[in-house]
Parts: structure tokens; sequence; C-alpha cells
């Protein structure tokens, strides 16, 4: 961060929705064990799942997977290993859709989750766009900050790549 630009993406937003301390440790380039096993199993899902109807494109702040429908809007697919952070699915997913707006390309989303042999269409509402802002705003404000965020342990934190680092001698808050 020190250009004063806020690494400010999709992937990022998704971090704060299910822990900000996780976001902050990543948006201040304090990257986790790269082998960590959720990690590896993670990039193993997405380079394996739907291989043939996809097509990765990068914009700035953004990797994401199109899936060609003919006749229909371009749908944006967010593989995920499961739906327990749904809601930071949701604000990731919600990312994509607002800056594809904001580039006059219109597009819906889909959350993939392969192992429960779900998917869920999800369209860009008034109250997703609110929610994605919402969440931005707080993460432009969290990363600001000069210390990440107290350690709290959540259910997340059980398959967390920075659990190590979290609670080698720090006290953890028990969330309520």
């Amino acid at each position: 961060m020190g250009n004063g630009e806020l690494p400010l993406t999709a992937t990022l937003l998704g971090y704060y929705g299910v822990c900000p301390r996780e976001a902050w440790l990543m948006g201040h380039a304090l990257e986790p064990f790269p082998d960590h096993e959720l990690l590896a199993l993670g990039r193993l899902l997405q380079e394996t799942t739907y291989p043939r109807e996809r097509k990765e494109v990068q914009l700035p702040g953004m990797r994401l997977d199109l899936v060609p429908r003919s006749g229909q809007a371009m749908v944006v697919a967010e593989v995920k290993r499961g739906s327990g952070a749904r809601r930071a699915h949701l604000l990731q997913l919600g990312y994509y859709l607002v800056r594809l707006r904001e580039l006059g390309l219109e597009a819906v989303g889909e959350l993939r989750y392969p192992r429960e042999r779900k998917v869920e269409r999800v369209v860009l509402t008034e109250e997703l766009a609110r929610q994605v802002e919402e969440a931005i705003r707080g993460l432009v404000q969290l990363l600001q900050e000069p210390r990440p965020p107290p350690v709290r342990r959540i259910a997340a934190c059980s398959g967390c790549a920075y659990s190590e680092f979290c609670f080698a001698g720090e006290e953890a808050v028990e969330d309520a």
C-alpha cells in the first residue's frame, strides 16, 4: 500500500465479509501460508470445475469467470467450496456486477457450490448494490487503519490460513 492506493479487489471484499481482520492482513500484503490445505483446495476447485463452459477475464481489481449463454445476459460465475459464507460470496459477486454495470455491461451472477450441487442465480438489485457499496466503504476505512482489528474467534477460524498467525500469543475475544 506504499503507493497510496488501496488494494480494493472483489476477493478482498469477500474476505471482509467473512473476517475484517483477514481482509486487513491480506490488504496489507501479509499473505497466509500459500500451501494451506484449504487454499490449495480452493485453487484446485477453481481450476477444475466447469472448465469447458467458462472464460476467465481480468479487469482492474477483478478476475472473473464469464459463462457464455447464447441469447442471454452475460453470466459471471463464482465457484465456492460451500455456502457457509454466502453473505461474503454475495458481496464478492455483487462487486463484480456493480463494476461491470459501471463499465456499461449488464450481467447476472451465479454462485456455484459444486460439492452441494447447487447453483444460485444472483441479480444486481438495489439492495445488493447498497450492501456492496456499504461494504466497500467499510473495507476502505478498515484498510486505512494502522493496525488490524483485534483477534476474534469465529467459526471460519478453524479453516483459516491465518489462524496460527492470529492466535500466536494473542488473547482471542469470543464472538457472541
